[in-house]
């Protein structure tokens, strides 16, 4: 009775919102849906200082929810359910799965700040289709949410990613229209899926090696390394250099980078280096001299040669794919 009446004080103050696998989330303007799927929606929510979010939900049932932060800040405190009392506090980069039936609360943004936040919405019956024939494989609170079991919720942040980050900017900054568009988006939202529930399956599992638990004032060094790493794509700084930088004895920076990013400090830097060039030549505006250049590679054959590692396919015949695709745009 208590958490009803505290819902609806809440209601009586802000909009409610609602969310389901086949509309995405309703209720204030700040939300774009895409229906991709039955079953899967994506929906982008940017809010600005003049088209602001403060909303309430009241959730019975509830489908999956993968959050990923893109941008700016997102708040929600839960006022009822499993994380009654409970906040969180989402930055740029947060991301994780969310299945929390029987829960209300608040979201909100800063009103002075932008905020760009992307959801996959997915109901069970739609990952249940992938799962069927390995379901033992799975966590059993996993199983559980697949079978609808109110009584599990899953709140679970993962690691920050460049990888991740970077689909998220391909869905953002898509340029592509009509059915094309939407082949693009469900293919980069698959993309996510996978490596989300690739990420918590191995977590909940414990099939990676347990580390020592960073404090609070490591974590923000290791965030600030990070950000000083890609700062300049074309001379990256040495080990011993981004640890004196930012304060932090070299073992640490290298186990950090492990916990948070789920990689090496190299192969962070290496990510982020092929993605920007991913990103470059998607924009067909460079030749792939340009590009390999201006993210720091000094050997072309070099830089193929690690592009097509990573993405399966040379520079040169990705940007004549992309520029083919684009021209349709530009007549």
């Amino acid at each position: 009775m208590e958490s009803a009446l505290t819902t609806t004080e809440i209601s009586q103050q802000h909009k409610t919102l609602k969310i389901s696998a086949e509309s995405g989330i309703l209720g204030s303007r700040c939300f774009q849906n895409t229906l991709l799927r039955p079953g899967l929606t994506l929906t982008i929510s940017k809010t600005t200082p003049q088209l602001n979010l403060k909303a309430s939900f009241d959730r019975d049932e509830a489908p999956i929810q993968f959050g990923f932060t893109y941008s700016g800040t997102n708040r929600c405190s839960f006022s009822s359910g499993a994380l009654r009392n409970h906040v969180d506090e989402m930055q740029s980069g947060s991301n994780g799965i969310f299945y929390l039936p029987k829960t209300c609360g608040v979201i909100e943004r800063p009103v002075d700040k932008t905020t760009c936040v992307i959801g996959i919405i997915v109901s069970q019956q739609f990952l249940r289709e992938y799962f069927a024939e390995n379901m033992d494989d799975l966590p059993r609170d996993f199983q559980q949410t697949l079978e609808n079991c109110k009584t599990n919720p899953i709140h679970w942040f993962g690691p920050c990613d460049p990888t991740k980050q970077h689909l998220l900017t391909q869905i953002i900054k898509c340029q592509y229209y009509g059915g094309l568009r939407k082949l693009f988006m469900e293919s980069r939202v698959m993309d996510l899926l996978s490596i989300q529930l690739h990420d918590y399956i191995r977590t909940a599992t414990n099939t990676h090696p347990s580390s020592q638990p960073l404090r609070p004032d490591d974590v923000d060094r290791i965030h600030a390394a990070s950000k000083f790493l890609i700062s300049d794509l074309e001379n990256p700084p040495s080990l011993r250099e981004l640890a004196l930088h930012v304060g932090i004895n070299e073992k640490k920076l290298k186990n950090g980078f492990r916990q948070i990013y789920n990689t090496s400090v190299f192969g962070y830097f290496r990510e982020v280096r092929m993605q920007k060039a991913y990103e470059l030549l998607q924009q067909g505006d460079q030749n792939v001299t340009e590009v390999a250049y201006a993210i720091g590679y000094l050997n072309l054959s070099h830089f193929s040669s690690a592009f097509k590692k990573r993405f399966g396919l040379l520079p040169k015949h990705f940007l004549t794919n992309q520029r083919l695709l684009l021209t349709p745009k530009n007549k």
